[in-house]
């Protein structure tokens, strides 16, 4: 062959490489966990089937029989194509012709592989394939990239068997100039599992953003967005024709029981968009439609209208969950060009197999039949799918517990199963009907979660009050709702109430009569309600026992019988006891009464025990401050305050709250005061005594006060030159911060920075807020200053207020130790806050001949060896300075030379 030849050849070569590498115009991969064919259930929730939808170019000679899926365990897999007709490609098939749905020479192709995860985790499952198709504006040079498709799953036996949304319409749509865009996915989540919408670049094969990218709208001009709910994406309007291509990130989010959504995958749509010049066209309008809410079983029916500004025919698409479900939802006419107005139905028959917590969305995608570029308008709506809940529920008291029992629920989705009914108690009937929606027991009816039943089929629960039992005389009103395995809660069933048979005593009273040498406690109750339902006479014979229970204490953790009653007739039983103790002024009381019929050996059962109210008092300036508590069984629903006049002796009502606290303020200090607190209650039942008074034992407190001043200000003036620190401070009383009164104040001072204070002085005037400090070997150091009052009380610190020395220290370079008293010594200049030095002093050969620690110095010029005068010279020095500063004793070097002079050279400094 020759070498011309050769050269031709490789040059087809390169151009048919070429070809065969830019076919790739948009894809997607979904995941979803194989299901078993016959019962239809998943079994292995690390099994999965993988789609991986690519559209490519025809025309291309590139034709891919087979793809590599990593599935981002470390392993890979080689897949067939499986739509279409069977061709040229050994074992797969030859992909799908899109032109009849007006996108010429364009392909779709499906590739399906299966594969086990080796366990739980995040995995990257990816596809490589090169290239893009040319001439795609937003993707620089896109005929020499490689096309990347990835879908992230997360896999945990937390969120058993799920699978990624699947989509339901083409990644492929044109557009025109001056006109908005629309589309949508048409996204449908198997699962029910909540998702989310978001727009971004198409990535390289690393998994990152395309070197050079932009979204389209920063080439192609307008506004490009993305509904992150419903996931509408609008481009108004594209100025720039040519193909782009961006990112739909589809990101599904499972709810865990706790009620937090954590994200467990998504789904990257690389799409392509065709905008094309002159189109001479407008949208169609879909009439605006409103989101849904309705019970399951209902028939979702509405009407949509479709006008266009052109007058061209249109047609009507549904896309989204409502079509996937079963059944599935409709439009008609739909998906035929007709004539506008164009006036469709909606059809959707719910079922219990729709209720879940996340709204189905259904999609509505107009296209008119315009050439050459149709264009459409897309309208969403979310319908939310309720359960009913059970029809009905009873009620039936036995002992001090409370037995309730309803239907089932009604619905038990297949994907969405119930798991079970949360039970809601509350003290007293209402007239709540729940909303159009509204599931659950909301808080604001005042019903409250007791607990919880596991399984669609338990329809039973017994409210013992966590054991402590319920309380006679209280109308006990209960509601029950079923939830779902995504936490989508049923209506509420209807509400049932009743109270406990009163076949036992119940407490009213413990009032505390005096507190002080003859303390007294009356206790009241009213026995059980003989009327033969509540408390039967023939059930139960005489003679009967009532036993009254005390222990100190909100509670009856070591309870002492304290007075028996055996009567022989029930209407002899007696209802009041006054209790003669002790000290009520130290602990609070508990009482119980039991409850015997035919002389004790029939024990009918005990009354709820019921506490003393307790009160304390904490004095303060010009202030007591009461708190109170009790341990009743009815509700004490407000407390009125009583004060003893020091005057009168009588006890005058201060004011009446719903708290367990009250400040009595603007009282005068040192004088004692009394109080007590009188509870008011009641059990709300028409049986039982309307409202109940019960006081609390007399407290006194006296007022003292225990509140210091405010902290002053601080500013502190030194002048380092002379030594001298001024500090000048506020008196607090006038800062508005509640400070009465202030005698005296204390300034504090600490040497080095970050040292304890230490008192140095006191300044007895209140209105003397300046003192000055003079003549100081240091004005280093830190200030604080506290104000104290006529009590005795001390402010903390003020602003702590730090100030630094100056230190100067310097060396002639001359003297002349010649004794005729001028120079005859070497000294320093004036020096300040020098502690000491260390200095050194050598002759030209390098021996010391002097070394003092003095700052003074003082050296004759005499060797401190041979005491002799040393001759004329220069001498060399070392010097350290060890400086008194604020964050203590510093060290600063110091070098250099003195000349020596036999004779008197003066002049010479």
């Amino acid at each position: 062959m020759s070498r011309r030849t050769t050269l031709a050849l490789s040059f087809l070569l390169g151009v048919f490489g070429s070809l065969k590498a830019t076919h790739n115009i948009a894809g997607q991969i979904t995941a979803e966990v194989v299901h078993d064919t016959v019962t239809g259930n998943c079994s292995n929730y690390l099994y999965y089937k993988v789609t991986v939808t690519t559209y490519t170019n025809s025309l291309s000679p590139a034709d891919r029989c087979d793809l590599t899926i990593d599935w981002g365990d470390n392993t890979s897999s080689t897949v067939h194509r499986s739509n279409g007709i069977t061709g040229s490609c050994p074992n797969a098939t030859m992909g799908v012709d899109l032109s009849s749905q007006g996108f010429a020479n364009t392909k779709e192709n499906v590739y399906v592989g299966f594969h086990a995860f080796p366990g739980a985790g995040t995995y990257h499952i990816s596809v490589k394939d090169p290239n893009r198709v040319a001439g795609i504006l937003n993707i620089p040079n896109s005929v020499n990239v490689p096309f990347y498709l990835e879908t992230t799953i997360t896999i945990d036996p937390l969120f058993g068997c799920n699978s990624t949304p699947y989509l339901t319409t083409i990644p492929l749509d044109k557009a025109c100039t001056g006109h908005c865009y629309y589309h949508n996915p048409g996204a449908v989540d198997p699962d029910g599992d909540s998702l989310s919408y978001s727009i971004g670049p198409c990535l390289d094969t690393t998994g990152l953003p395309i070197a050079g990218y932009s979204l389209p709208n920063v080439i192609g001009g307008g506004s490009l967005a993305i509904d992150p709910v419903t996931g509408d994406l609008s481009w108004c309007s594209p100025g720039v024709a040519g193909k782009y291509n961006l990112v739909i990130y589809i990101t599904e989010w499972k709810r865990l029981p706790n009620g937090n959504h954590v994200k467990i995958g998504t789904v990257l749509r690389d799409m392509s968009i065709d905008v094309q010049n002159n189109c001479n066209n407008n949208n169609p309008d879909i009439s605006n439609l409103q989101d849904l809410c309705v019970d399951a079983g209902t028939l979702v029916n509405f009407n949509l209208t479709v006008d266009d500004p052109d007058g061209d025919s249109v047609k009507l698409q549904g896309y989204g969950s409502p079509f996937s479900s079963s059944p599935a939802a409709s439009v008609v006419p739909s998906a035929t060009y007709t004539a506008v107005p164009y006036n469709a139905n909606f059809n959707w028959q719910t079922t219990c197999n729709n209720v879940r917590v996340q709204p189905w969305t259904a999609t509505f995608k107009a296209t008119d039949n315009h050439s050459p570029v149709a264009l459409t308008d897309i309208e969403s709506v979310n319908i939310t799918v309720v359960s009913p809940g059970p029809a009905f529920l009873t009620t039936t008291p036995q002992g001090s517990q409370m037995n309730l029992s309803w239907g089932q629920n009604p619905c038990d989705p297949l994907v969405n199963p119930c798991i079970g009914y949360k039970v809601y108690r509350r003290q007293g009937p209402t007239s709540w009907m729940h909303a159009q929606c509204e599931t659950g027991v909301p808080a604001y009816t005042g019903f409250v979660q007791i607990g919880t039943v596991t399984g669609v089929n338990n329809t039973t629960f017994v409210d013992d009050n966590n054991g402590s039992g319920l309380v006679p005389g209280v109308d006990y009103c209960y509601r029950v709702c079923a939830f779902f395995l995504d936490g989508a809660e049923s209506y509420s069933s209807p509400e049932s109430c009743n109270e406990l048979r009163r076949d036992v005593p119940v407490i009213v009273n413990v009032d505390i009569m005096s507190t002080g040498l003859s303390d007294s406690v009356y206790v009241r109750w009213v026995n059980a309600l003989a009327n033969g339902i509540d408390f039967d006479t023939t059930q139960h014979v005489g003679p009967y026992i009532l036993e009254l229970e005390r222990s100190a204490g909100y509670s009856l953790s070591s309870p002492a019988t304290i007075a028996t009653f055996t009567v022989n007739s029930f209407y002899q039983l007696p209802t009041v006891f006054i209790d003669t103790l002790r000290q009520t002024s130290q602990t609070p009381y508990t009482y119980r009464l039991k409850f015997y019929g035919s002389g004790g050996s029939d024990y009918i059962g005990n009354s709820q025990p019921a506490s003393s109210t307790y009160a304390g008092a904490m004095p303060s300036d010009n202030t007591v401050t009461l708190t109170w508590q009790d341990s009743v069984p009815w509700n004490n629903f407000e407390y009125a305050i009583y004060r003893l006049n020091n005057v009168t002796g009588q006890w005058d009502s201060l004011t009446t709250v719903a708290s367990h606290t009250y400040a009595d303020d603007s009282l005068e200090n040192g004088i004692d005061y009394c109080y007590y607190v009188k509870a008011h209650g009641s059990y709300f039942n028409p049986t039982l005594p309307p409202i109940q008074y019960n006081r609390s034992q007399r407290v006194c407190a006296t007022p003292v006060d225990l509140t210091p001043p405010c902290p002053p200000q601080l500013a502190v003036n030194s002048d380092c030159s002379t030594a001298v620190n001024q500090l000048t401070w506020t008196n607090p009383i006038n800062m508005n911060c509640g400070t009465d009164d202030v005698v005296l104040y204390h300034i504090y001072y600490a040497a080095v920075e970050g040292d304890p204070f230490e008192l140095i002085s006191t300044v007895t005037v209140p209105a003397d807020t300046t003192i000055t400090y003079s003549n100081l070997a240091s004005v280093a150091g830190c200030y604080a200053v506290t104000a104290v009052d006529t009590f005795g009380n001390e402010s903390a610190y003020s602003d702590i207020v730090c100030v630094d020395n100056c230190p100067v220290y310097m060396l002639p370079n001359v003297f002349t130790p010649n004794g005729d008293n001028v120079n005859d010594f070497f000294i320093p200049f004036p020096y300040q806050y020098v502690k000491d030095i260390d200095l050194k002093i050598y002759d030209r050969w390098g021996n010391l001949i002097f070394e003092t620690t003095d700052p003074d110095i003082n050296w004759d010029g005499r060797d401190m060896k041979s005491h002799k005068l040393c001759t004329d010279g220069v001498y060399y020095y070392t010097c350290t300075v060890n400086e008194i500063r604020l964050q203590g004793i510093v060290p600063r070097q110091l070098t250099g030379f003195v000349h020596l002079f036999g004779k008197d050279v003066g002049q010479f400094h």
